[in-house]
């Protein structure tokens, strides 16, 4: 039997979605931008998706843009690839601890010359006062991470909006993680990325608020706003609707449910596995650090007794580095590679997470021993 615990990975789509998906592709068929009957039922489902997704964000339809892109990755460089076209001052601020979508693309800055300030946490805090300190710079653009999808650790975004208000500085923020699983406003935020799958919606759909219309990282098109060329996703960006609506209507009971999953956890494996505690944390993502095994050989031993984990991020899925967000943390280089992320979703249940734990458990006094026996 396999217990599905990677839903920070992608979620399944849910019923609603799947169903409204299938029904969407066999009558919707048409082009939005087609002036027929099929091109205005399309328009219509895209006009009522992009109301149903803002309200989620807290927004009416008159405020800002959303953009829909292929992927929560995709909106991370459309947004950050444009916002470098508007950056007034010539250095940027993020944090070690960033997805790849967005730590390699400012790597790529670095080697044309942008400046780019990395902040580490501060006794597991984002550091306000290293972050305020560099605000005096000329910085042209504050790109960030709402959820770590690694370990769940919340980045407080209210401080971070108040500290820019008055500034002439673009706020990026990647809320992939965050979306359906916390609360989000995005007052004072240039662009906000997310992506369909991540909450039981289909994948190849992401999505990019944005205060303002931005300039098109690709070449001028015709469709959404000249920024992003190519037909649009209409039965897949509807589906992504549904399943955000299903997902904010039962947010609460999800968050309930979810922390207490969390409990078994902690009260089943607490004496053989360090769980990574925040004082803001998503409640989604549950994470562990193994000094002694690292987390491929976690990942793999529990997929052996029907349990899927994972290791981090799945973008990051296969390599040897160390985890960027441990090293953020201060993490001694062996736990750097021992991240466990356990993610809970729409599906995950108390008697399967009771189960995961009693398999973590057999897993680490299997390490134990093993430690105990070659000590000797």
């Amino acid at each position: 039997m396999n217990r599905y615990f990677d839903y920070a990975a992608t979620h399944p789509m849910t019923h609603a979605a799947l169903d409204h998906y299938v029904a969407m592709a066999k009558n919707v068929y048409g082009n939005p931008s087609s002036l027929h009957t099929q091109g205005y039922m399309a328009e219509d489902y895209l006009t009522e998706a992009r109301r149903l997704i803002k309200q989620a964000l807290g927004l009416d339809m008159l405020r800002g843009k959303l953009l829909f892109t292929g992927s929560g990755s995709e909106s991370n460089y459309i947004a950050l690839t444009s916002l470098r076209k508007r950056m007034k001052g010539k250095e940027v601020i993020t944090s070690w601890h960033e997805h790849d979508s967005v730590a390699l693309l400012l790597e790529e800055w670095e080697r044309e010359g942008i400046i780019v300030h990395r902040l580490k946490l501060k006794d597991g805090k984002f550091d306000l006062d290293a972050f305020t300190h560099l605000l005096d710079r000329d910085i042209g653009l504050v790109t960030l991470q709402h959820v770590n999808s690694d370990t769940g650790w919340v980045l407080p975004l209210h401080h971070i909006q108040c500290l820019l208000k008055y500034k002439k500085i673009l706020f990026h923020v990647d809320g992939v993680q965050a979306l359906g699983k916390i609360p989000i406003s995005v007052e004072g935020i240039d662009a906000y990325s997310f992506s369909a799958h991540k909450v039981g919606g289909p994948k190849g759909v992401g999505a990019l608020y944005m205060e303002r219309l931005i300039p098109p990282p690709y070449y001028p098109g015709h469709h959404q706003y000249g920024i992003r060329p190519g037909t649009i996703d209409v039965p897949g960006i509807s589906a992504f609707a549904k399943a955000l609506g299903e997902r904010q209507e039962q947010l609460t009971r999800f968050q309930r449910n979810f922390m207490a999953f969390r409990a078994i956890l902690k009260e089943k494996t607490s004496a053989h596995v360090h769980w990574l505690e925040f004082d803001e944390q998503s409640p989604a993502i549950f994470s562990f650090v193994s000094h002694q095994r690292d987390g491929q050989w976690w990942m793999t031993e529990l997929d052996d007794l029907g349990f899927q984990v994972s290791a981090g991020s799945a973008c990051r899925a296969g390599q040897n580095g160390p985890n960027r967000m441990l090293e953020a943390l201060g993490y001694e280089t062996s736990a750097c590679h021992g991240l466990v992320r356990i993610s809970f979703g729409a599906y995950t249940t108390a008697e399967d997470t009771s189960a995961l734990a009693d398999a973590i458990v057999i897993l680490a006094r299997r390490v134990e021993h093993h430690e105990q026996t070659f000590s000797r």
